[in-house]
């Protein structure tokens, strides 16, 4: 065992834990080192990986943070500093470029070993033989574009000289890079603007061909994902895309905000194919959850890969039980229906220049913009027809949010038919396993003193991004940040191991409640879709077995350095009463690394009236949409090929039902069948009228069930009551009726129909 190994190094590293690294070294003899950084090998990431594939942002901060916190004289910027130039770039909308060609040294192994390097009893580092060699040197070479994504074929680069990080002797001769554009490589002036206009959007790879004064050569590649922007939409197929801003500016002083700004956004309106269409019958679709506008109003074939990019519009695409792929946005166009698509972007603010990511920001800041929308299209709109309005995911809860306020404000919404289409009304969820192993990975790892920060600047995206984003805080049932123990960014605290929500949660629903009696929009038809199991059943993992509460989704152990292991396990929150460590991180140094072995544990205790929710049924998400943008090598691809499955319970079925609560005392296992039947007081919904499947789907699915649900509401407009039909099988069209009443028969023979018509 590694451990029965431990001698008098590693006892001495006591003394020395709290000390910096400055510190740490401050005794260490350097005769025979040729550079100024002497980096120590990453357990946990290996950046040589990086120079094997092209690489996109978040590796290149991962590259910089590893080697430049070692550099002995200091020279290099925080992290820090070059994010803040990322954020930049949204004000000025170039792009900066970046490089490090940097060479460094490491300590071999056996210094430690053979006792050639020990620590005093103060411990700093000694040098025992200044005659042995212990030095290895290493070069790495990476460039990147400061930005994972940017809309506009039309892109503007700049290489500053302040960003190209040459640590070495050697200096850089000669830039080239080939932009991905079609046109080869371009000769670089640093510190000038480089315009490169794309014909077509897609992850664009750029190649950087670095030539030195000693005449080698060094060639490296990053992505960068570029989309259109409206310009380009305008100019290339014809799209109209709007902007809009709110005219109501939300209170948010609630959060903490200091200061409340109106939001921003962009729509776009899909006229019905109708032959001499106008705008006379808007149906209005509000996007959900989209940090970094991953979705934008209409998708496109990535030039690059050939991959298809599904946007707004595609979220209305299904397959049909022939067995072909149809879109409900076409269909009910083909009816006479205005498809409108509000999208919530990233943008930089005008008023203080921040940069607001749309698609993760408060919920009422992007409510007020629906506001807005539909002030605006019922004021341009002609005829007499109502709105209908499409709410998929956090979009349900954005729009019932603008529909309760626009009733309590006295506001005419025009609205008869609202769908909620699998949207948490009683809140989202993200196992707190996955929630606690992410931060940790990402920000527990920087208190090493020889060997340095090990955070995993990769997982720091979906941390800051998604976890932390006001959205998050708003809607999750279950948030990482008020399990922390106090002081800490990543211990969870022993005494807090119920399901937390973050304090934002509860803000936000008593302020939606509060808008209404129902605390849902009452002056209309509402109907909902859910993409969870009516039935209550289960879903499956990767080999098609039921996940149940409790169950461990992730247990594994893999070599991350020489002689350093790294143990990484998961469970699903555990049965009702039960107690459980639902996650662990345990990273053991080889016995030679003067380091602490790590660990780090969360457990989560149920509530006694419900399992655990992570097994409940619901609307699935689906793990790759967590992990999208990061490698797949070192931890992070480890980590992922060692999932035992593809999906979470991301919207539970009772929460997208909006079942009513007693006591706020949910049980996520709940039934929720028998709902026409059968109301009994958890049985109550806000629903006019619903669709759930039996079995559990990917969260926003369409099928051919749940449409043709959608369909008879939407376009056939069954009478506005609770039953929406009159007798099985007959169901009654154009309501409000106008000169005629049509009565649609699906399974009656028409010989054995018998119709009654009453005129009360």
């Amino acid at each position: 065992m590694k451990k029965t190994l431990l001698f008098t190094l590693i006892l001495s590293i006591t003394i020395s834990f709290a000390q910096k690294k400055k510190d740490f070294l401050k005794k260490f003899d350097k005769t025979g080192m040729e550079t100024s950084i002497l980096y120590q090998p990453s357990p946990l990431i290996d950046i040589q990986k990086y120079t094997q594939n092209p690489i996109n942002i978040y590796a290149f901060y991962q590259v910089y943070k590893d080697v430049f916190q070692f550099d002995t004289q200091q020279r290099f910027p925080s992290l820090e500093l070059l994010k803040t130039k990322t954020k930049n770039s949204h004000i000025d909308n170039i792009i900066p470029l970046a490089i490090i060609h940097s060479d460094y040294e490491t300590l071999k192994k056996d210094a430690f070993v053979n006792h050639t390097l020990t620590q005093d009893n103060e411990g700093f580092l000694i040098r025992n033989n200044t005659s042995e060699p212990i030095f290895e040197k290493h070069t790495i070479t990476v460039a990147s574009a400061l930005r994972l994504r940017k809309k506009g074929l039309r892109t503007i680069y700049k290489l500053a000289s302040e960003d190209i990080y040459n640590t070495t002797n050697n200096t850089i001769a000669n830039i080239v890079i080939d932009f991905g554009d079609g046109n080869g490589f371009q000769k670089i002036s640093e510190n000038k603007n480089i315009e490169i206009n794309y014909l077509e959007a897609g992850i664009k790879e750029l190649t950087f061909k670095l030539t030195f004064a000693n005449g080698i050569i060094k060639t490296t590649h990053a992505t960068i994902d570029i989309r259109y922007d409206r310009s380009d939409s305008q100019r290339l197929f014809n799209q109209a895309i709007n902007t809009i801003t709110a005219s109501i500016t939300p209170d948010l002083s609630v959060y903490g905000e200091a200061t409340s700004y109106p939001g921003e956004a962009e729509y776009e309106i899909f006229m019905s194919t109708e032959a001499g269409a106008f705008l006379d019958k808007p149906l209005i679709i509000i996007d959900g959850f989209d940090p970094t506008d991953g979705r934008p109003i209409t998708g496109f074939t990535d030039a690059t890969t050939g991959n298809y990019v599904p946007g707004i519009y595609d979220l209305l695409d299904f397959t049909d039980s022939s067995g072909n792929t149809s879109n409900l946005g076409d269909m009910v166009r083909a009816e006479g229906f205005d498809v409108v698509v509000l999208n919530f972007p990233e943008y930089t603010r005008a008023a203080d220049g921040a940069l607001i990511d749309g698609g993760s920001d408060f919920i009422e800041r992007n409510a007020m913009i629906l506001v807005e929308l539909i002030n605006t299209l019922n004021a341009q709109k002609i005829g007499n027809e109502q709105n209908v309005i499409i709410g998929p995911s956090m979009g349900g809860l954005i729009s019932r949010y603008a529909l309760n306020y626009m009733e309590n404000q006295s506001m005419s919404h025009d609205t008869r038919l609202w769908l909620s289409f699998d949207s948490p009304h009683h809140g989202a969820n993200v196992p707190i396993g996955f929630q606690h192993q992410f931060n940790f990975l990402a920000y527990g790892l920087n208190d090493f003193t020889f060997i340095g920060n090990q955070n995993v600047v990769e997982l720091q995206v979906i941390v800051d991004g998604m976890l932390k984003s006001a959205a998050a805080r708003q809607m999750l049932v279950d948030q990482f940040e008020p399990h922390l123990s106090a002081g800490s960014a990543v211990d969870f605290d022993s005494a807090k191991k119920l399901p937390l929500k973050h304090a934002f949660s509860d803000i936000f629903y008593n302020r939606l409640n509060a808008l209404t009696p129902s605390g849902y929009p009452e002056n209309l038809r509402k109907i909902a879709m859910i993409n969870g199991s009516g039935i209550n059943a289960r879903y499956q993992d990767i080999n098609g077995v039921d996940l149940l509460p409790a169950r461990r989704i992730v247990n594994t152990t893999f070599n991350v350095a020489a002689g350093t292991d790294i143990t990484l396990s998961i469970n699903f929150t555990p049965l009702a009463g039960a107690e459980i460590n639902v996650s662990h991180v345990y990273l053991d140094f080889a016995w030679w690394v003067p380091a602490f072995d790590v660990t780090s544990n969360a457990r989560s205790i149920a509530h006694s009236y419900s399992d655990g929710v992570d097994a409940a049924s619901g609307g699935l998400f689906d793990i790759g949409g967590l992990t999208a943008n990061l490698g797949t090598t070192g931890t992070v691809g480890n980590f992922l090929a060692a999932l035992e499955t593809d999906y979470f319970n991301f919207i539970p079925s009772v929460s997208a039902m909006a079942l009513e609560v007693t006591n706020n005392e949910i049980n996520w296992y709940h039934t929720p069948t028998n709902l026409v039947t059968a109301r009994a007081i958890n049985n109550i919904t806000p629903f006019d009228a619903w669709y759930m499947p039996d079995a559990n789907e990917p969260h926003v699915t369409l099928t051919q069930g749940n449409v043709d649900f959608a369909w008879n509401e939407i376009v056939l407009a069954v009478l506005n009551t609770p039953d929406t039909t009159i007798s099985e099988g007959i169901s009654i069209a154009n309501n409000p009726m106008k000169n005629t009443l049509t009565l649609l028969n699906k399974e009656i023979s028409a010989e054995n129909l018998h119709v009654s018509i009453y005129d009360t």
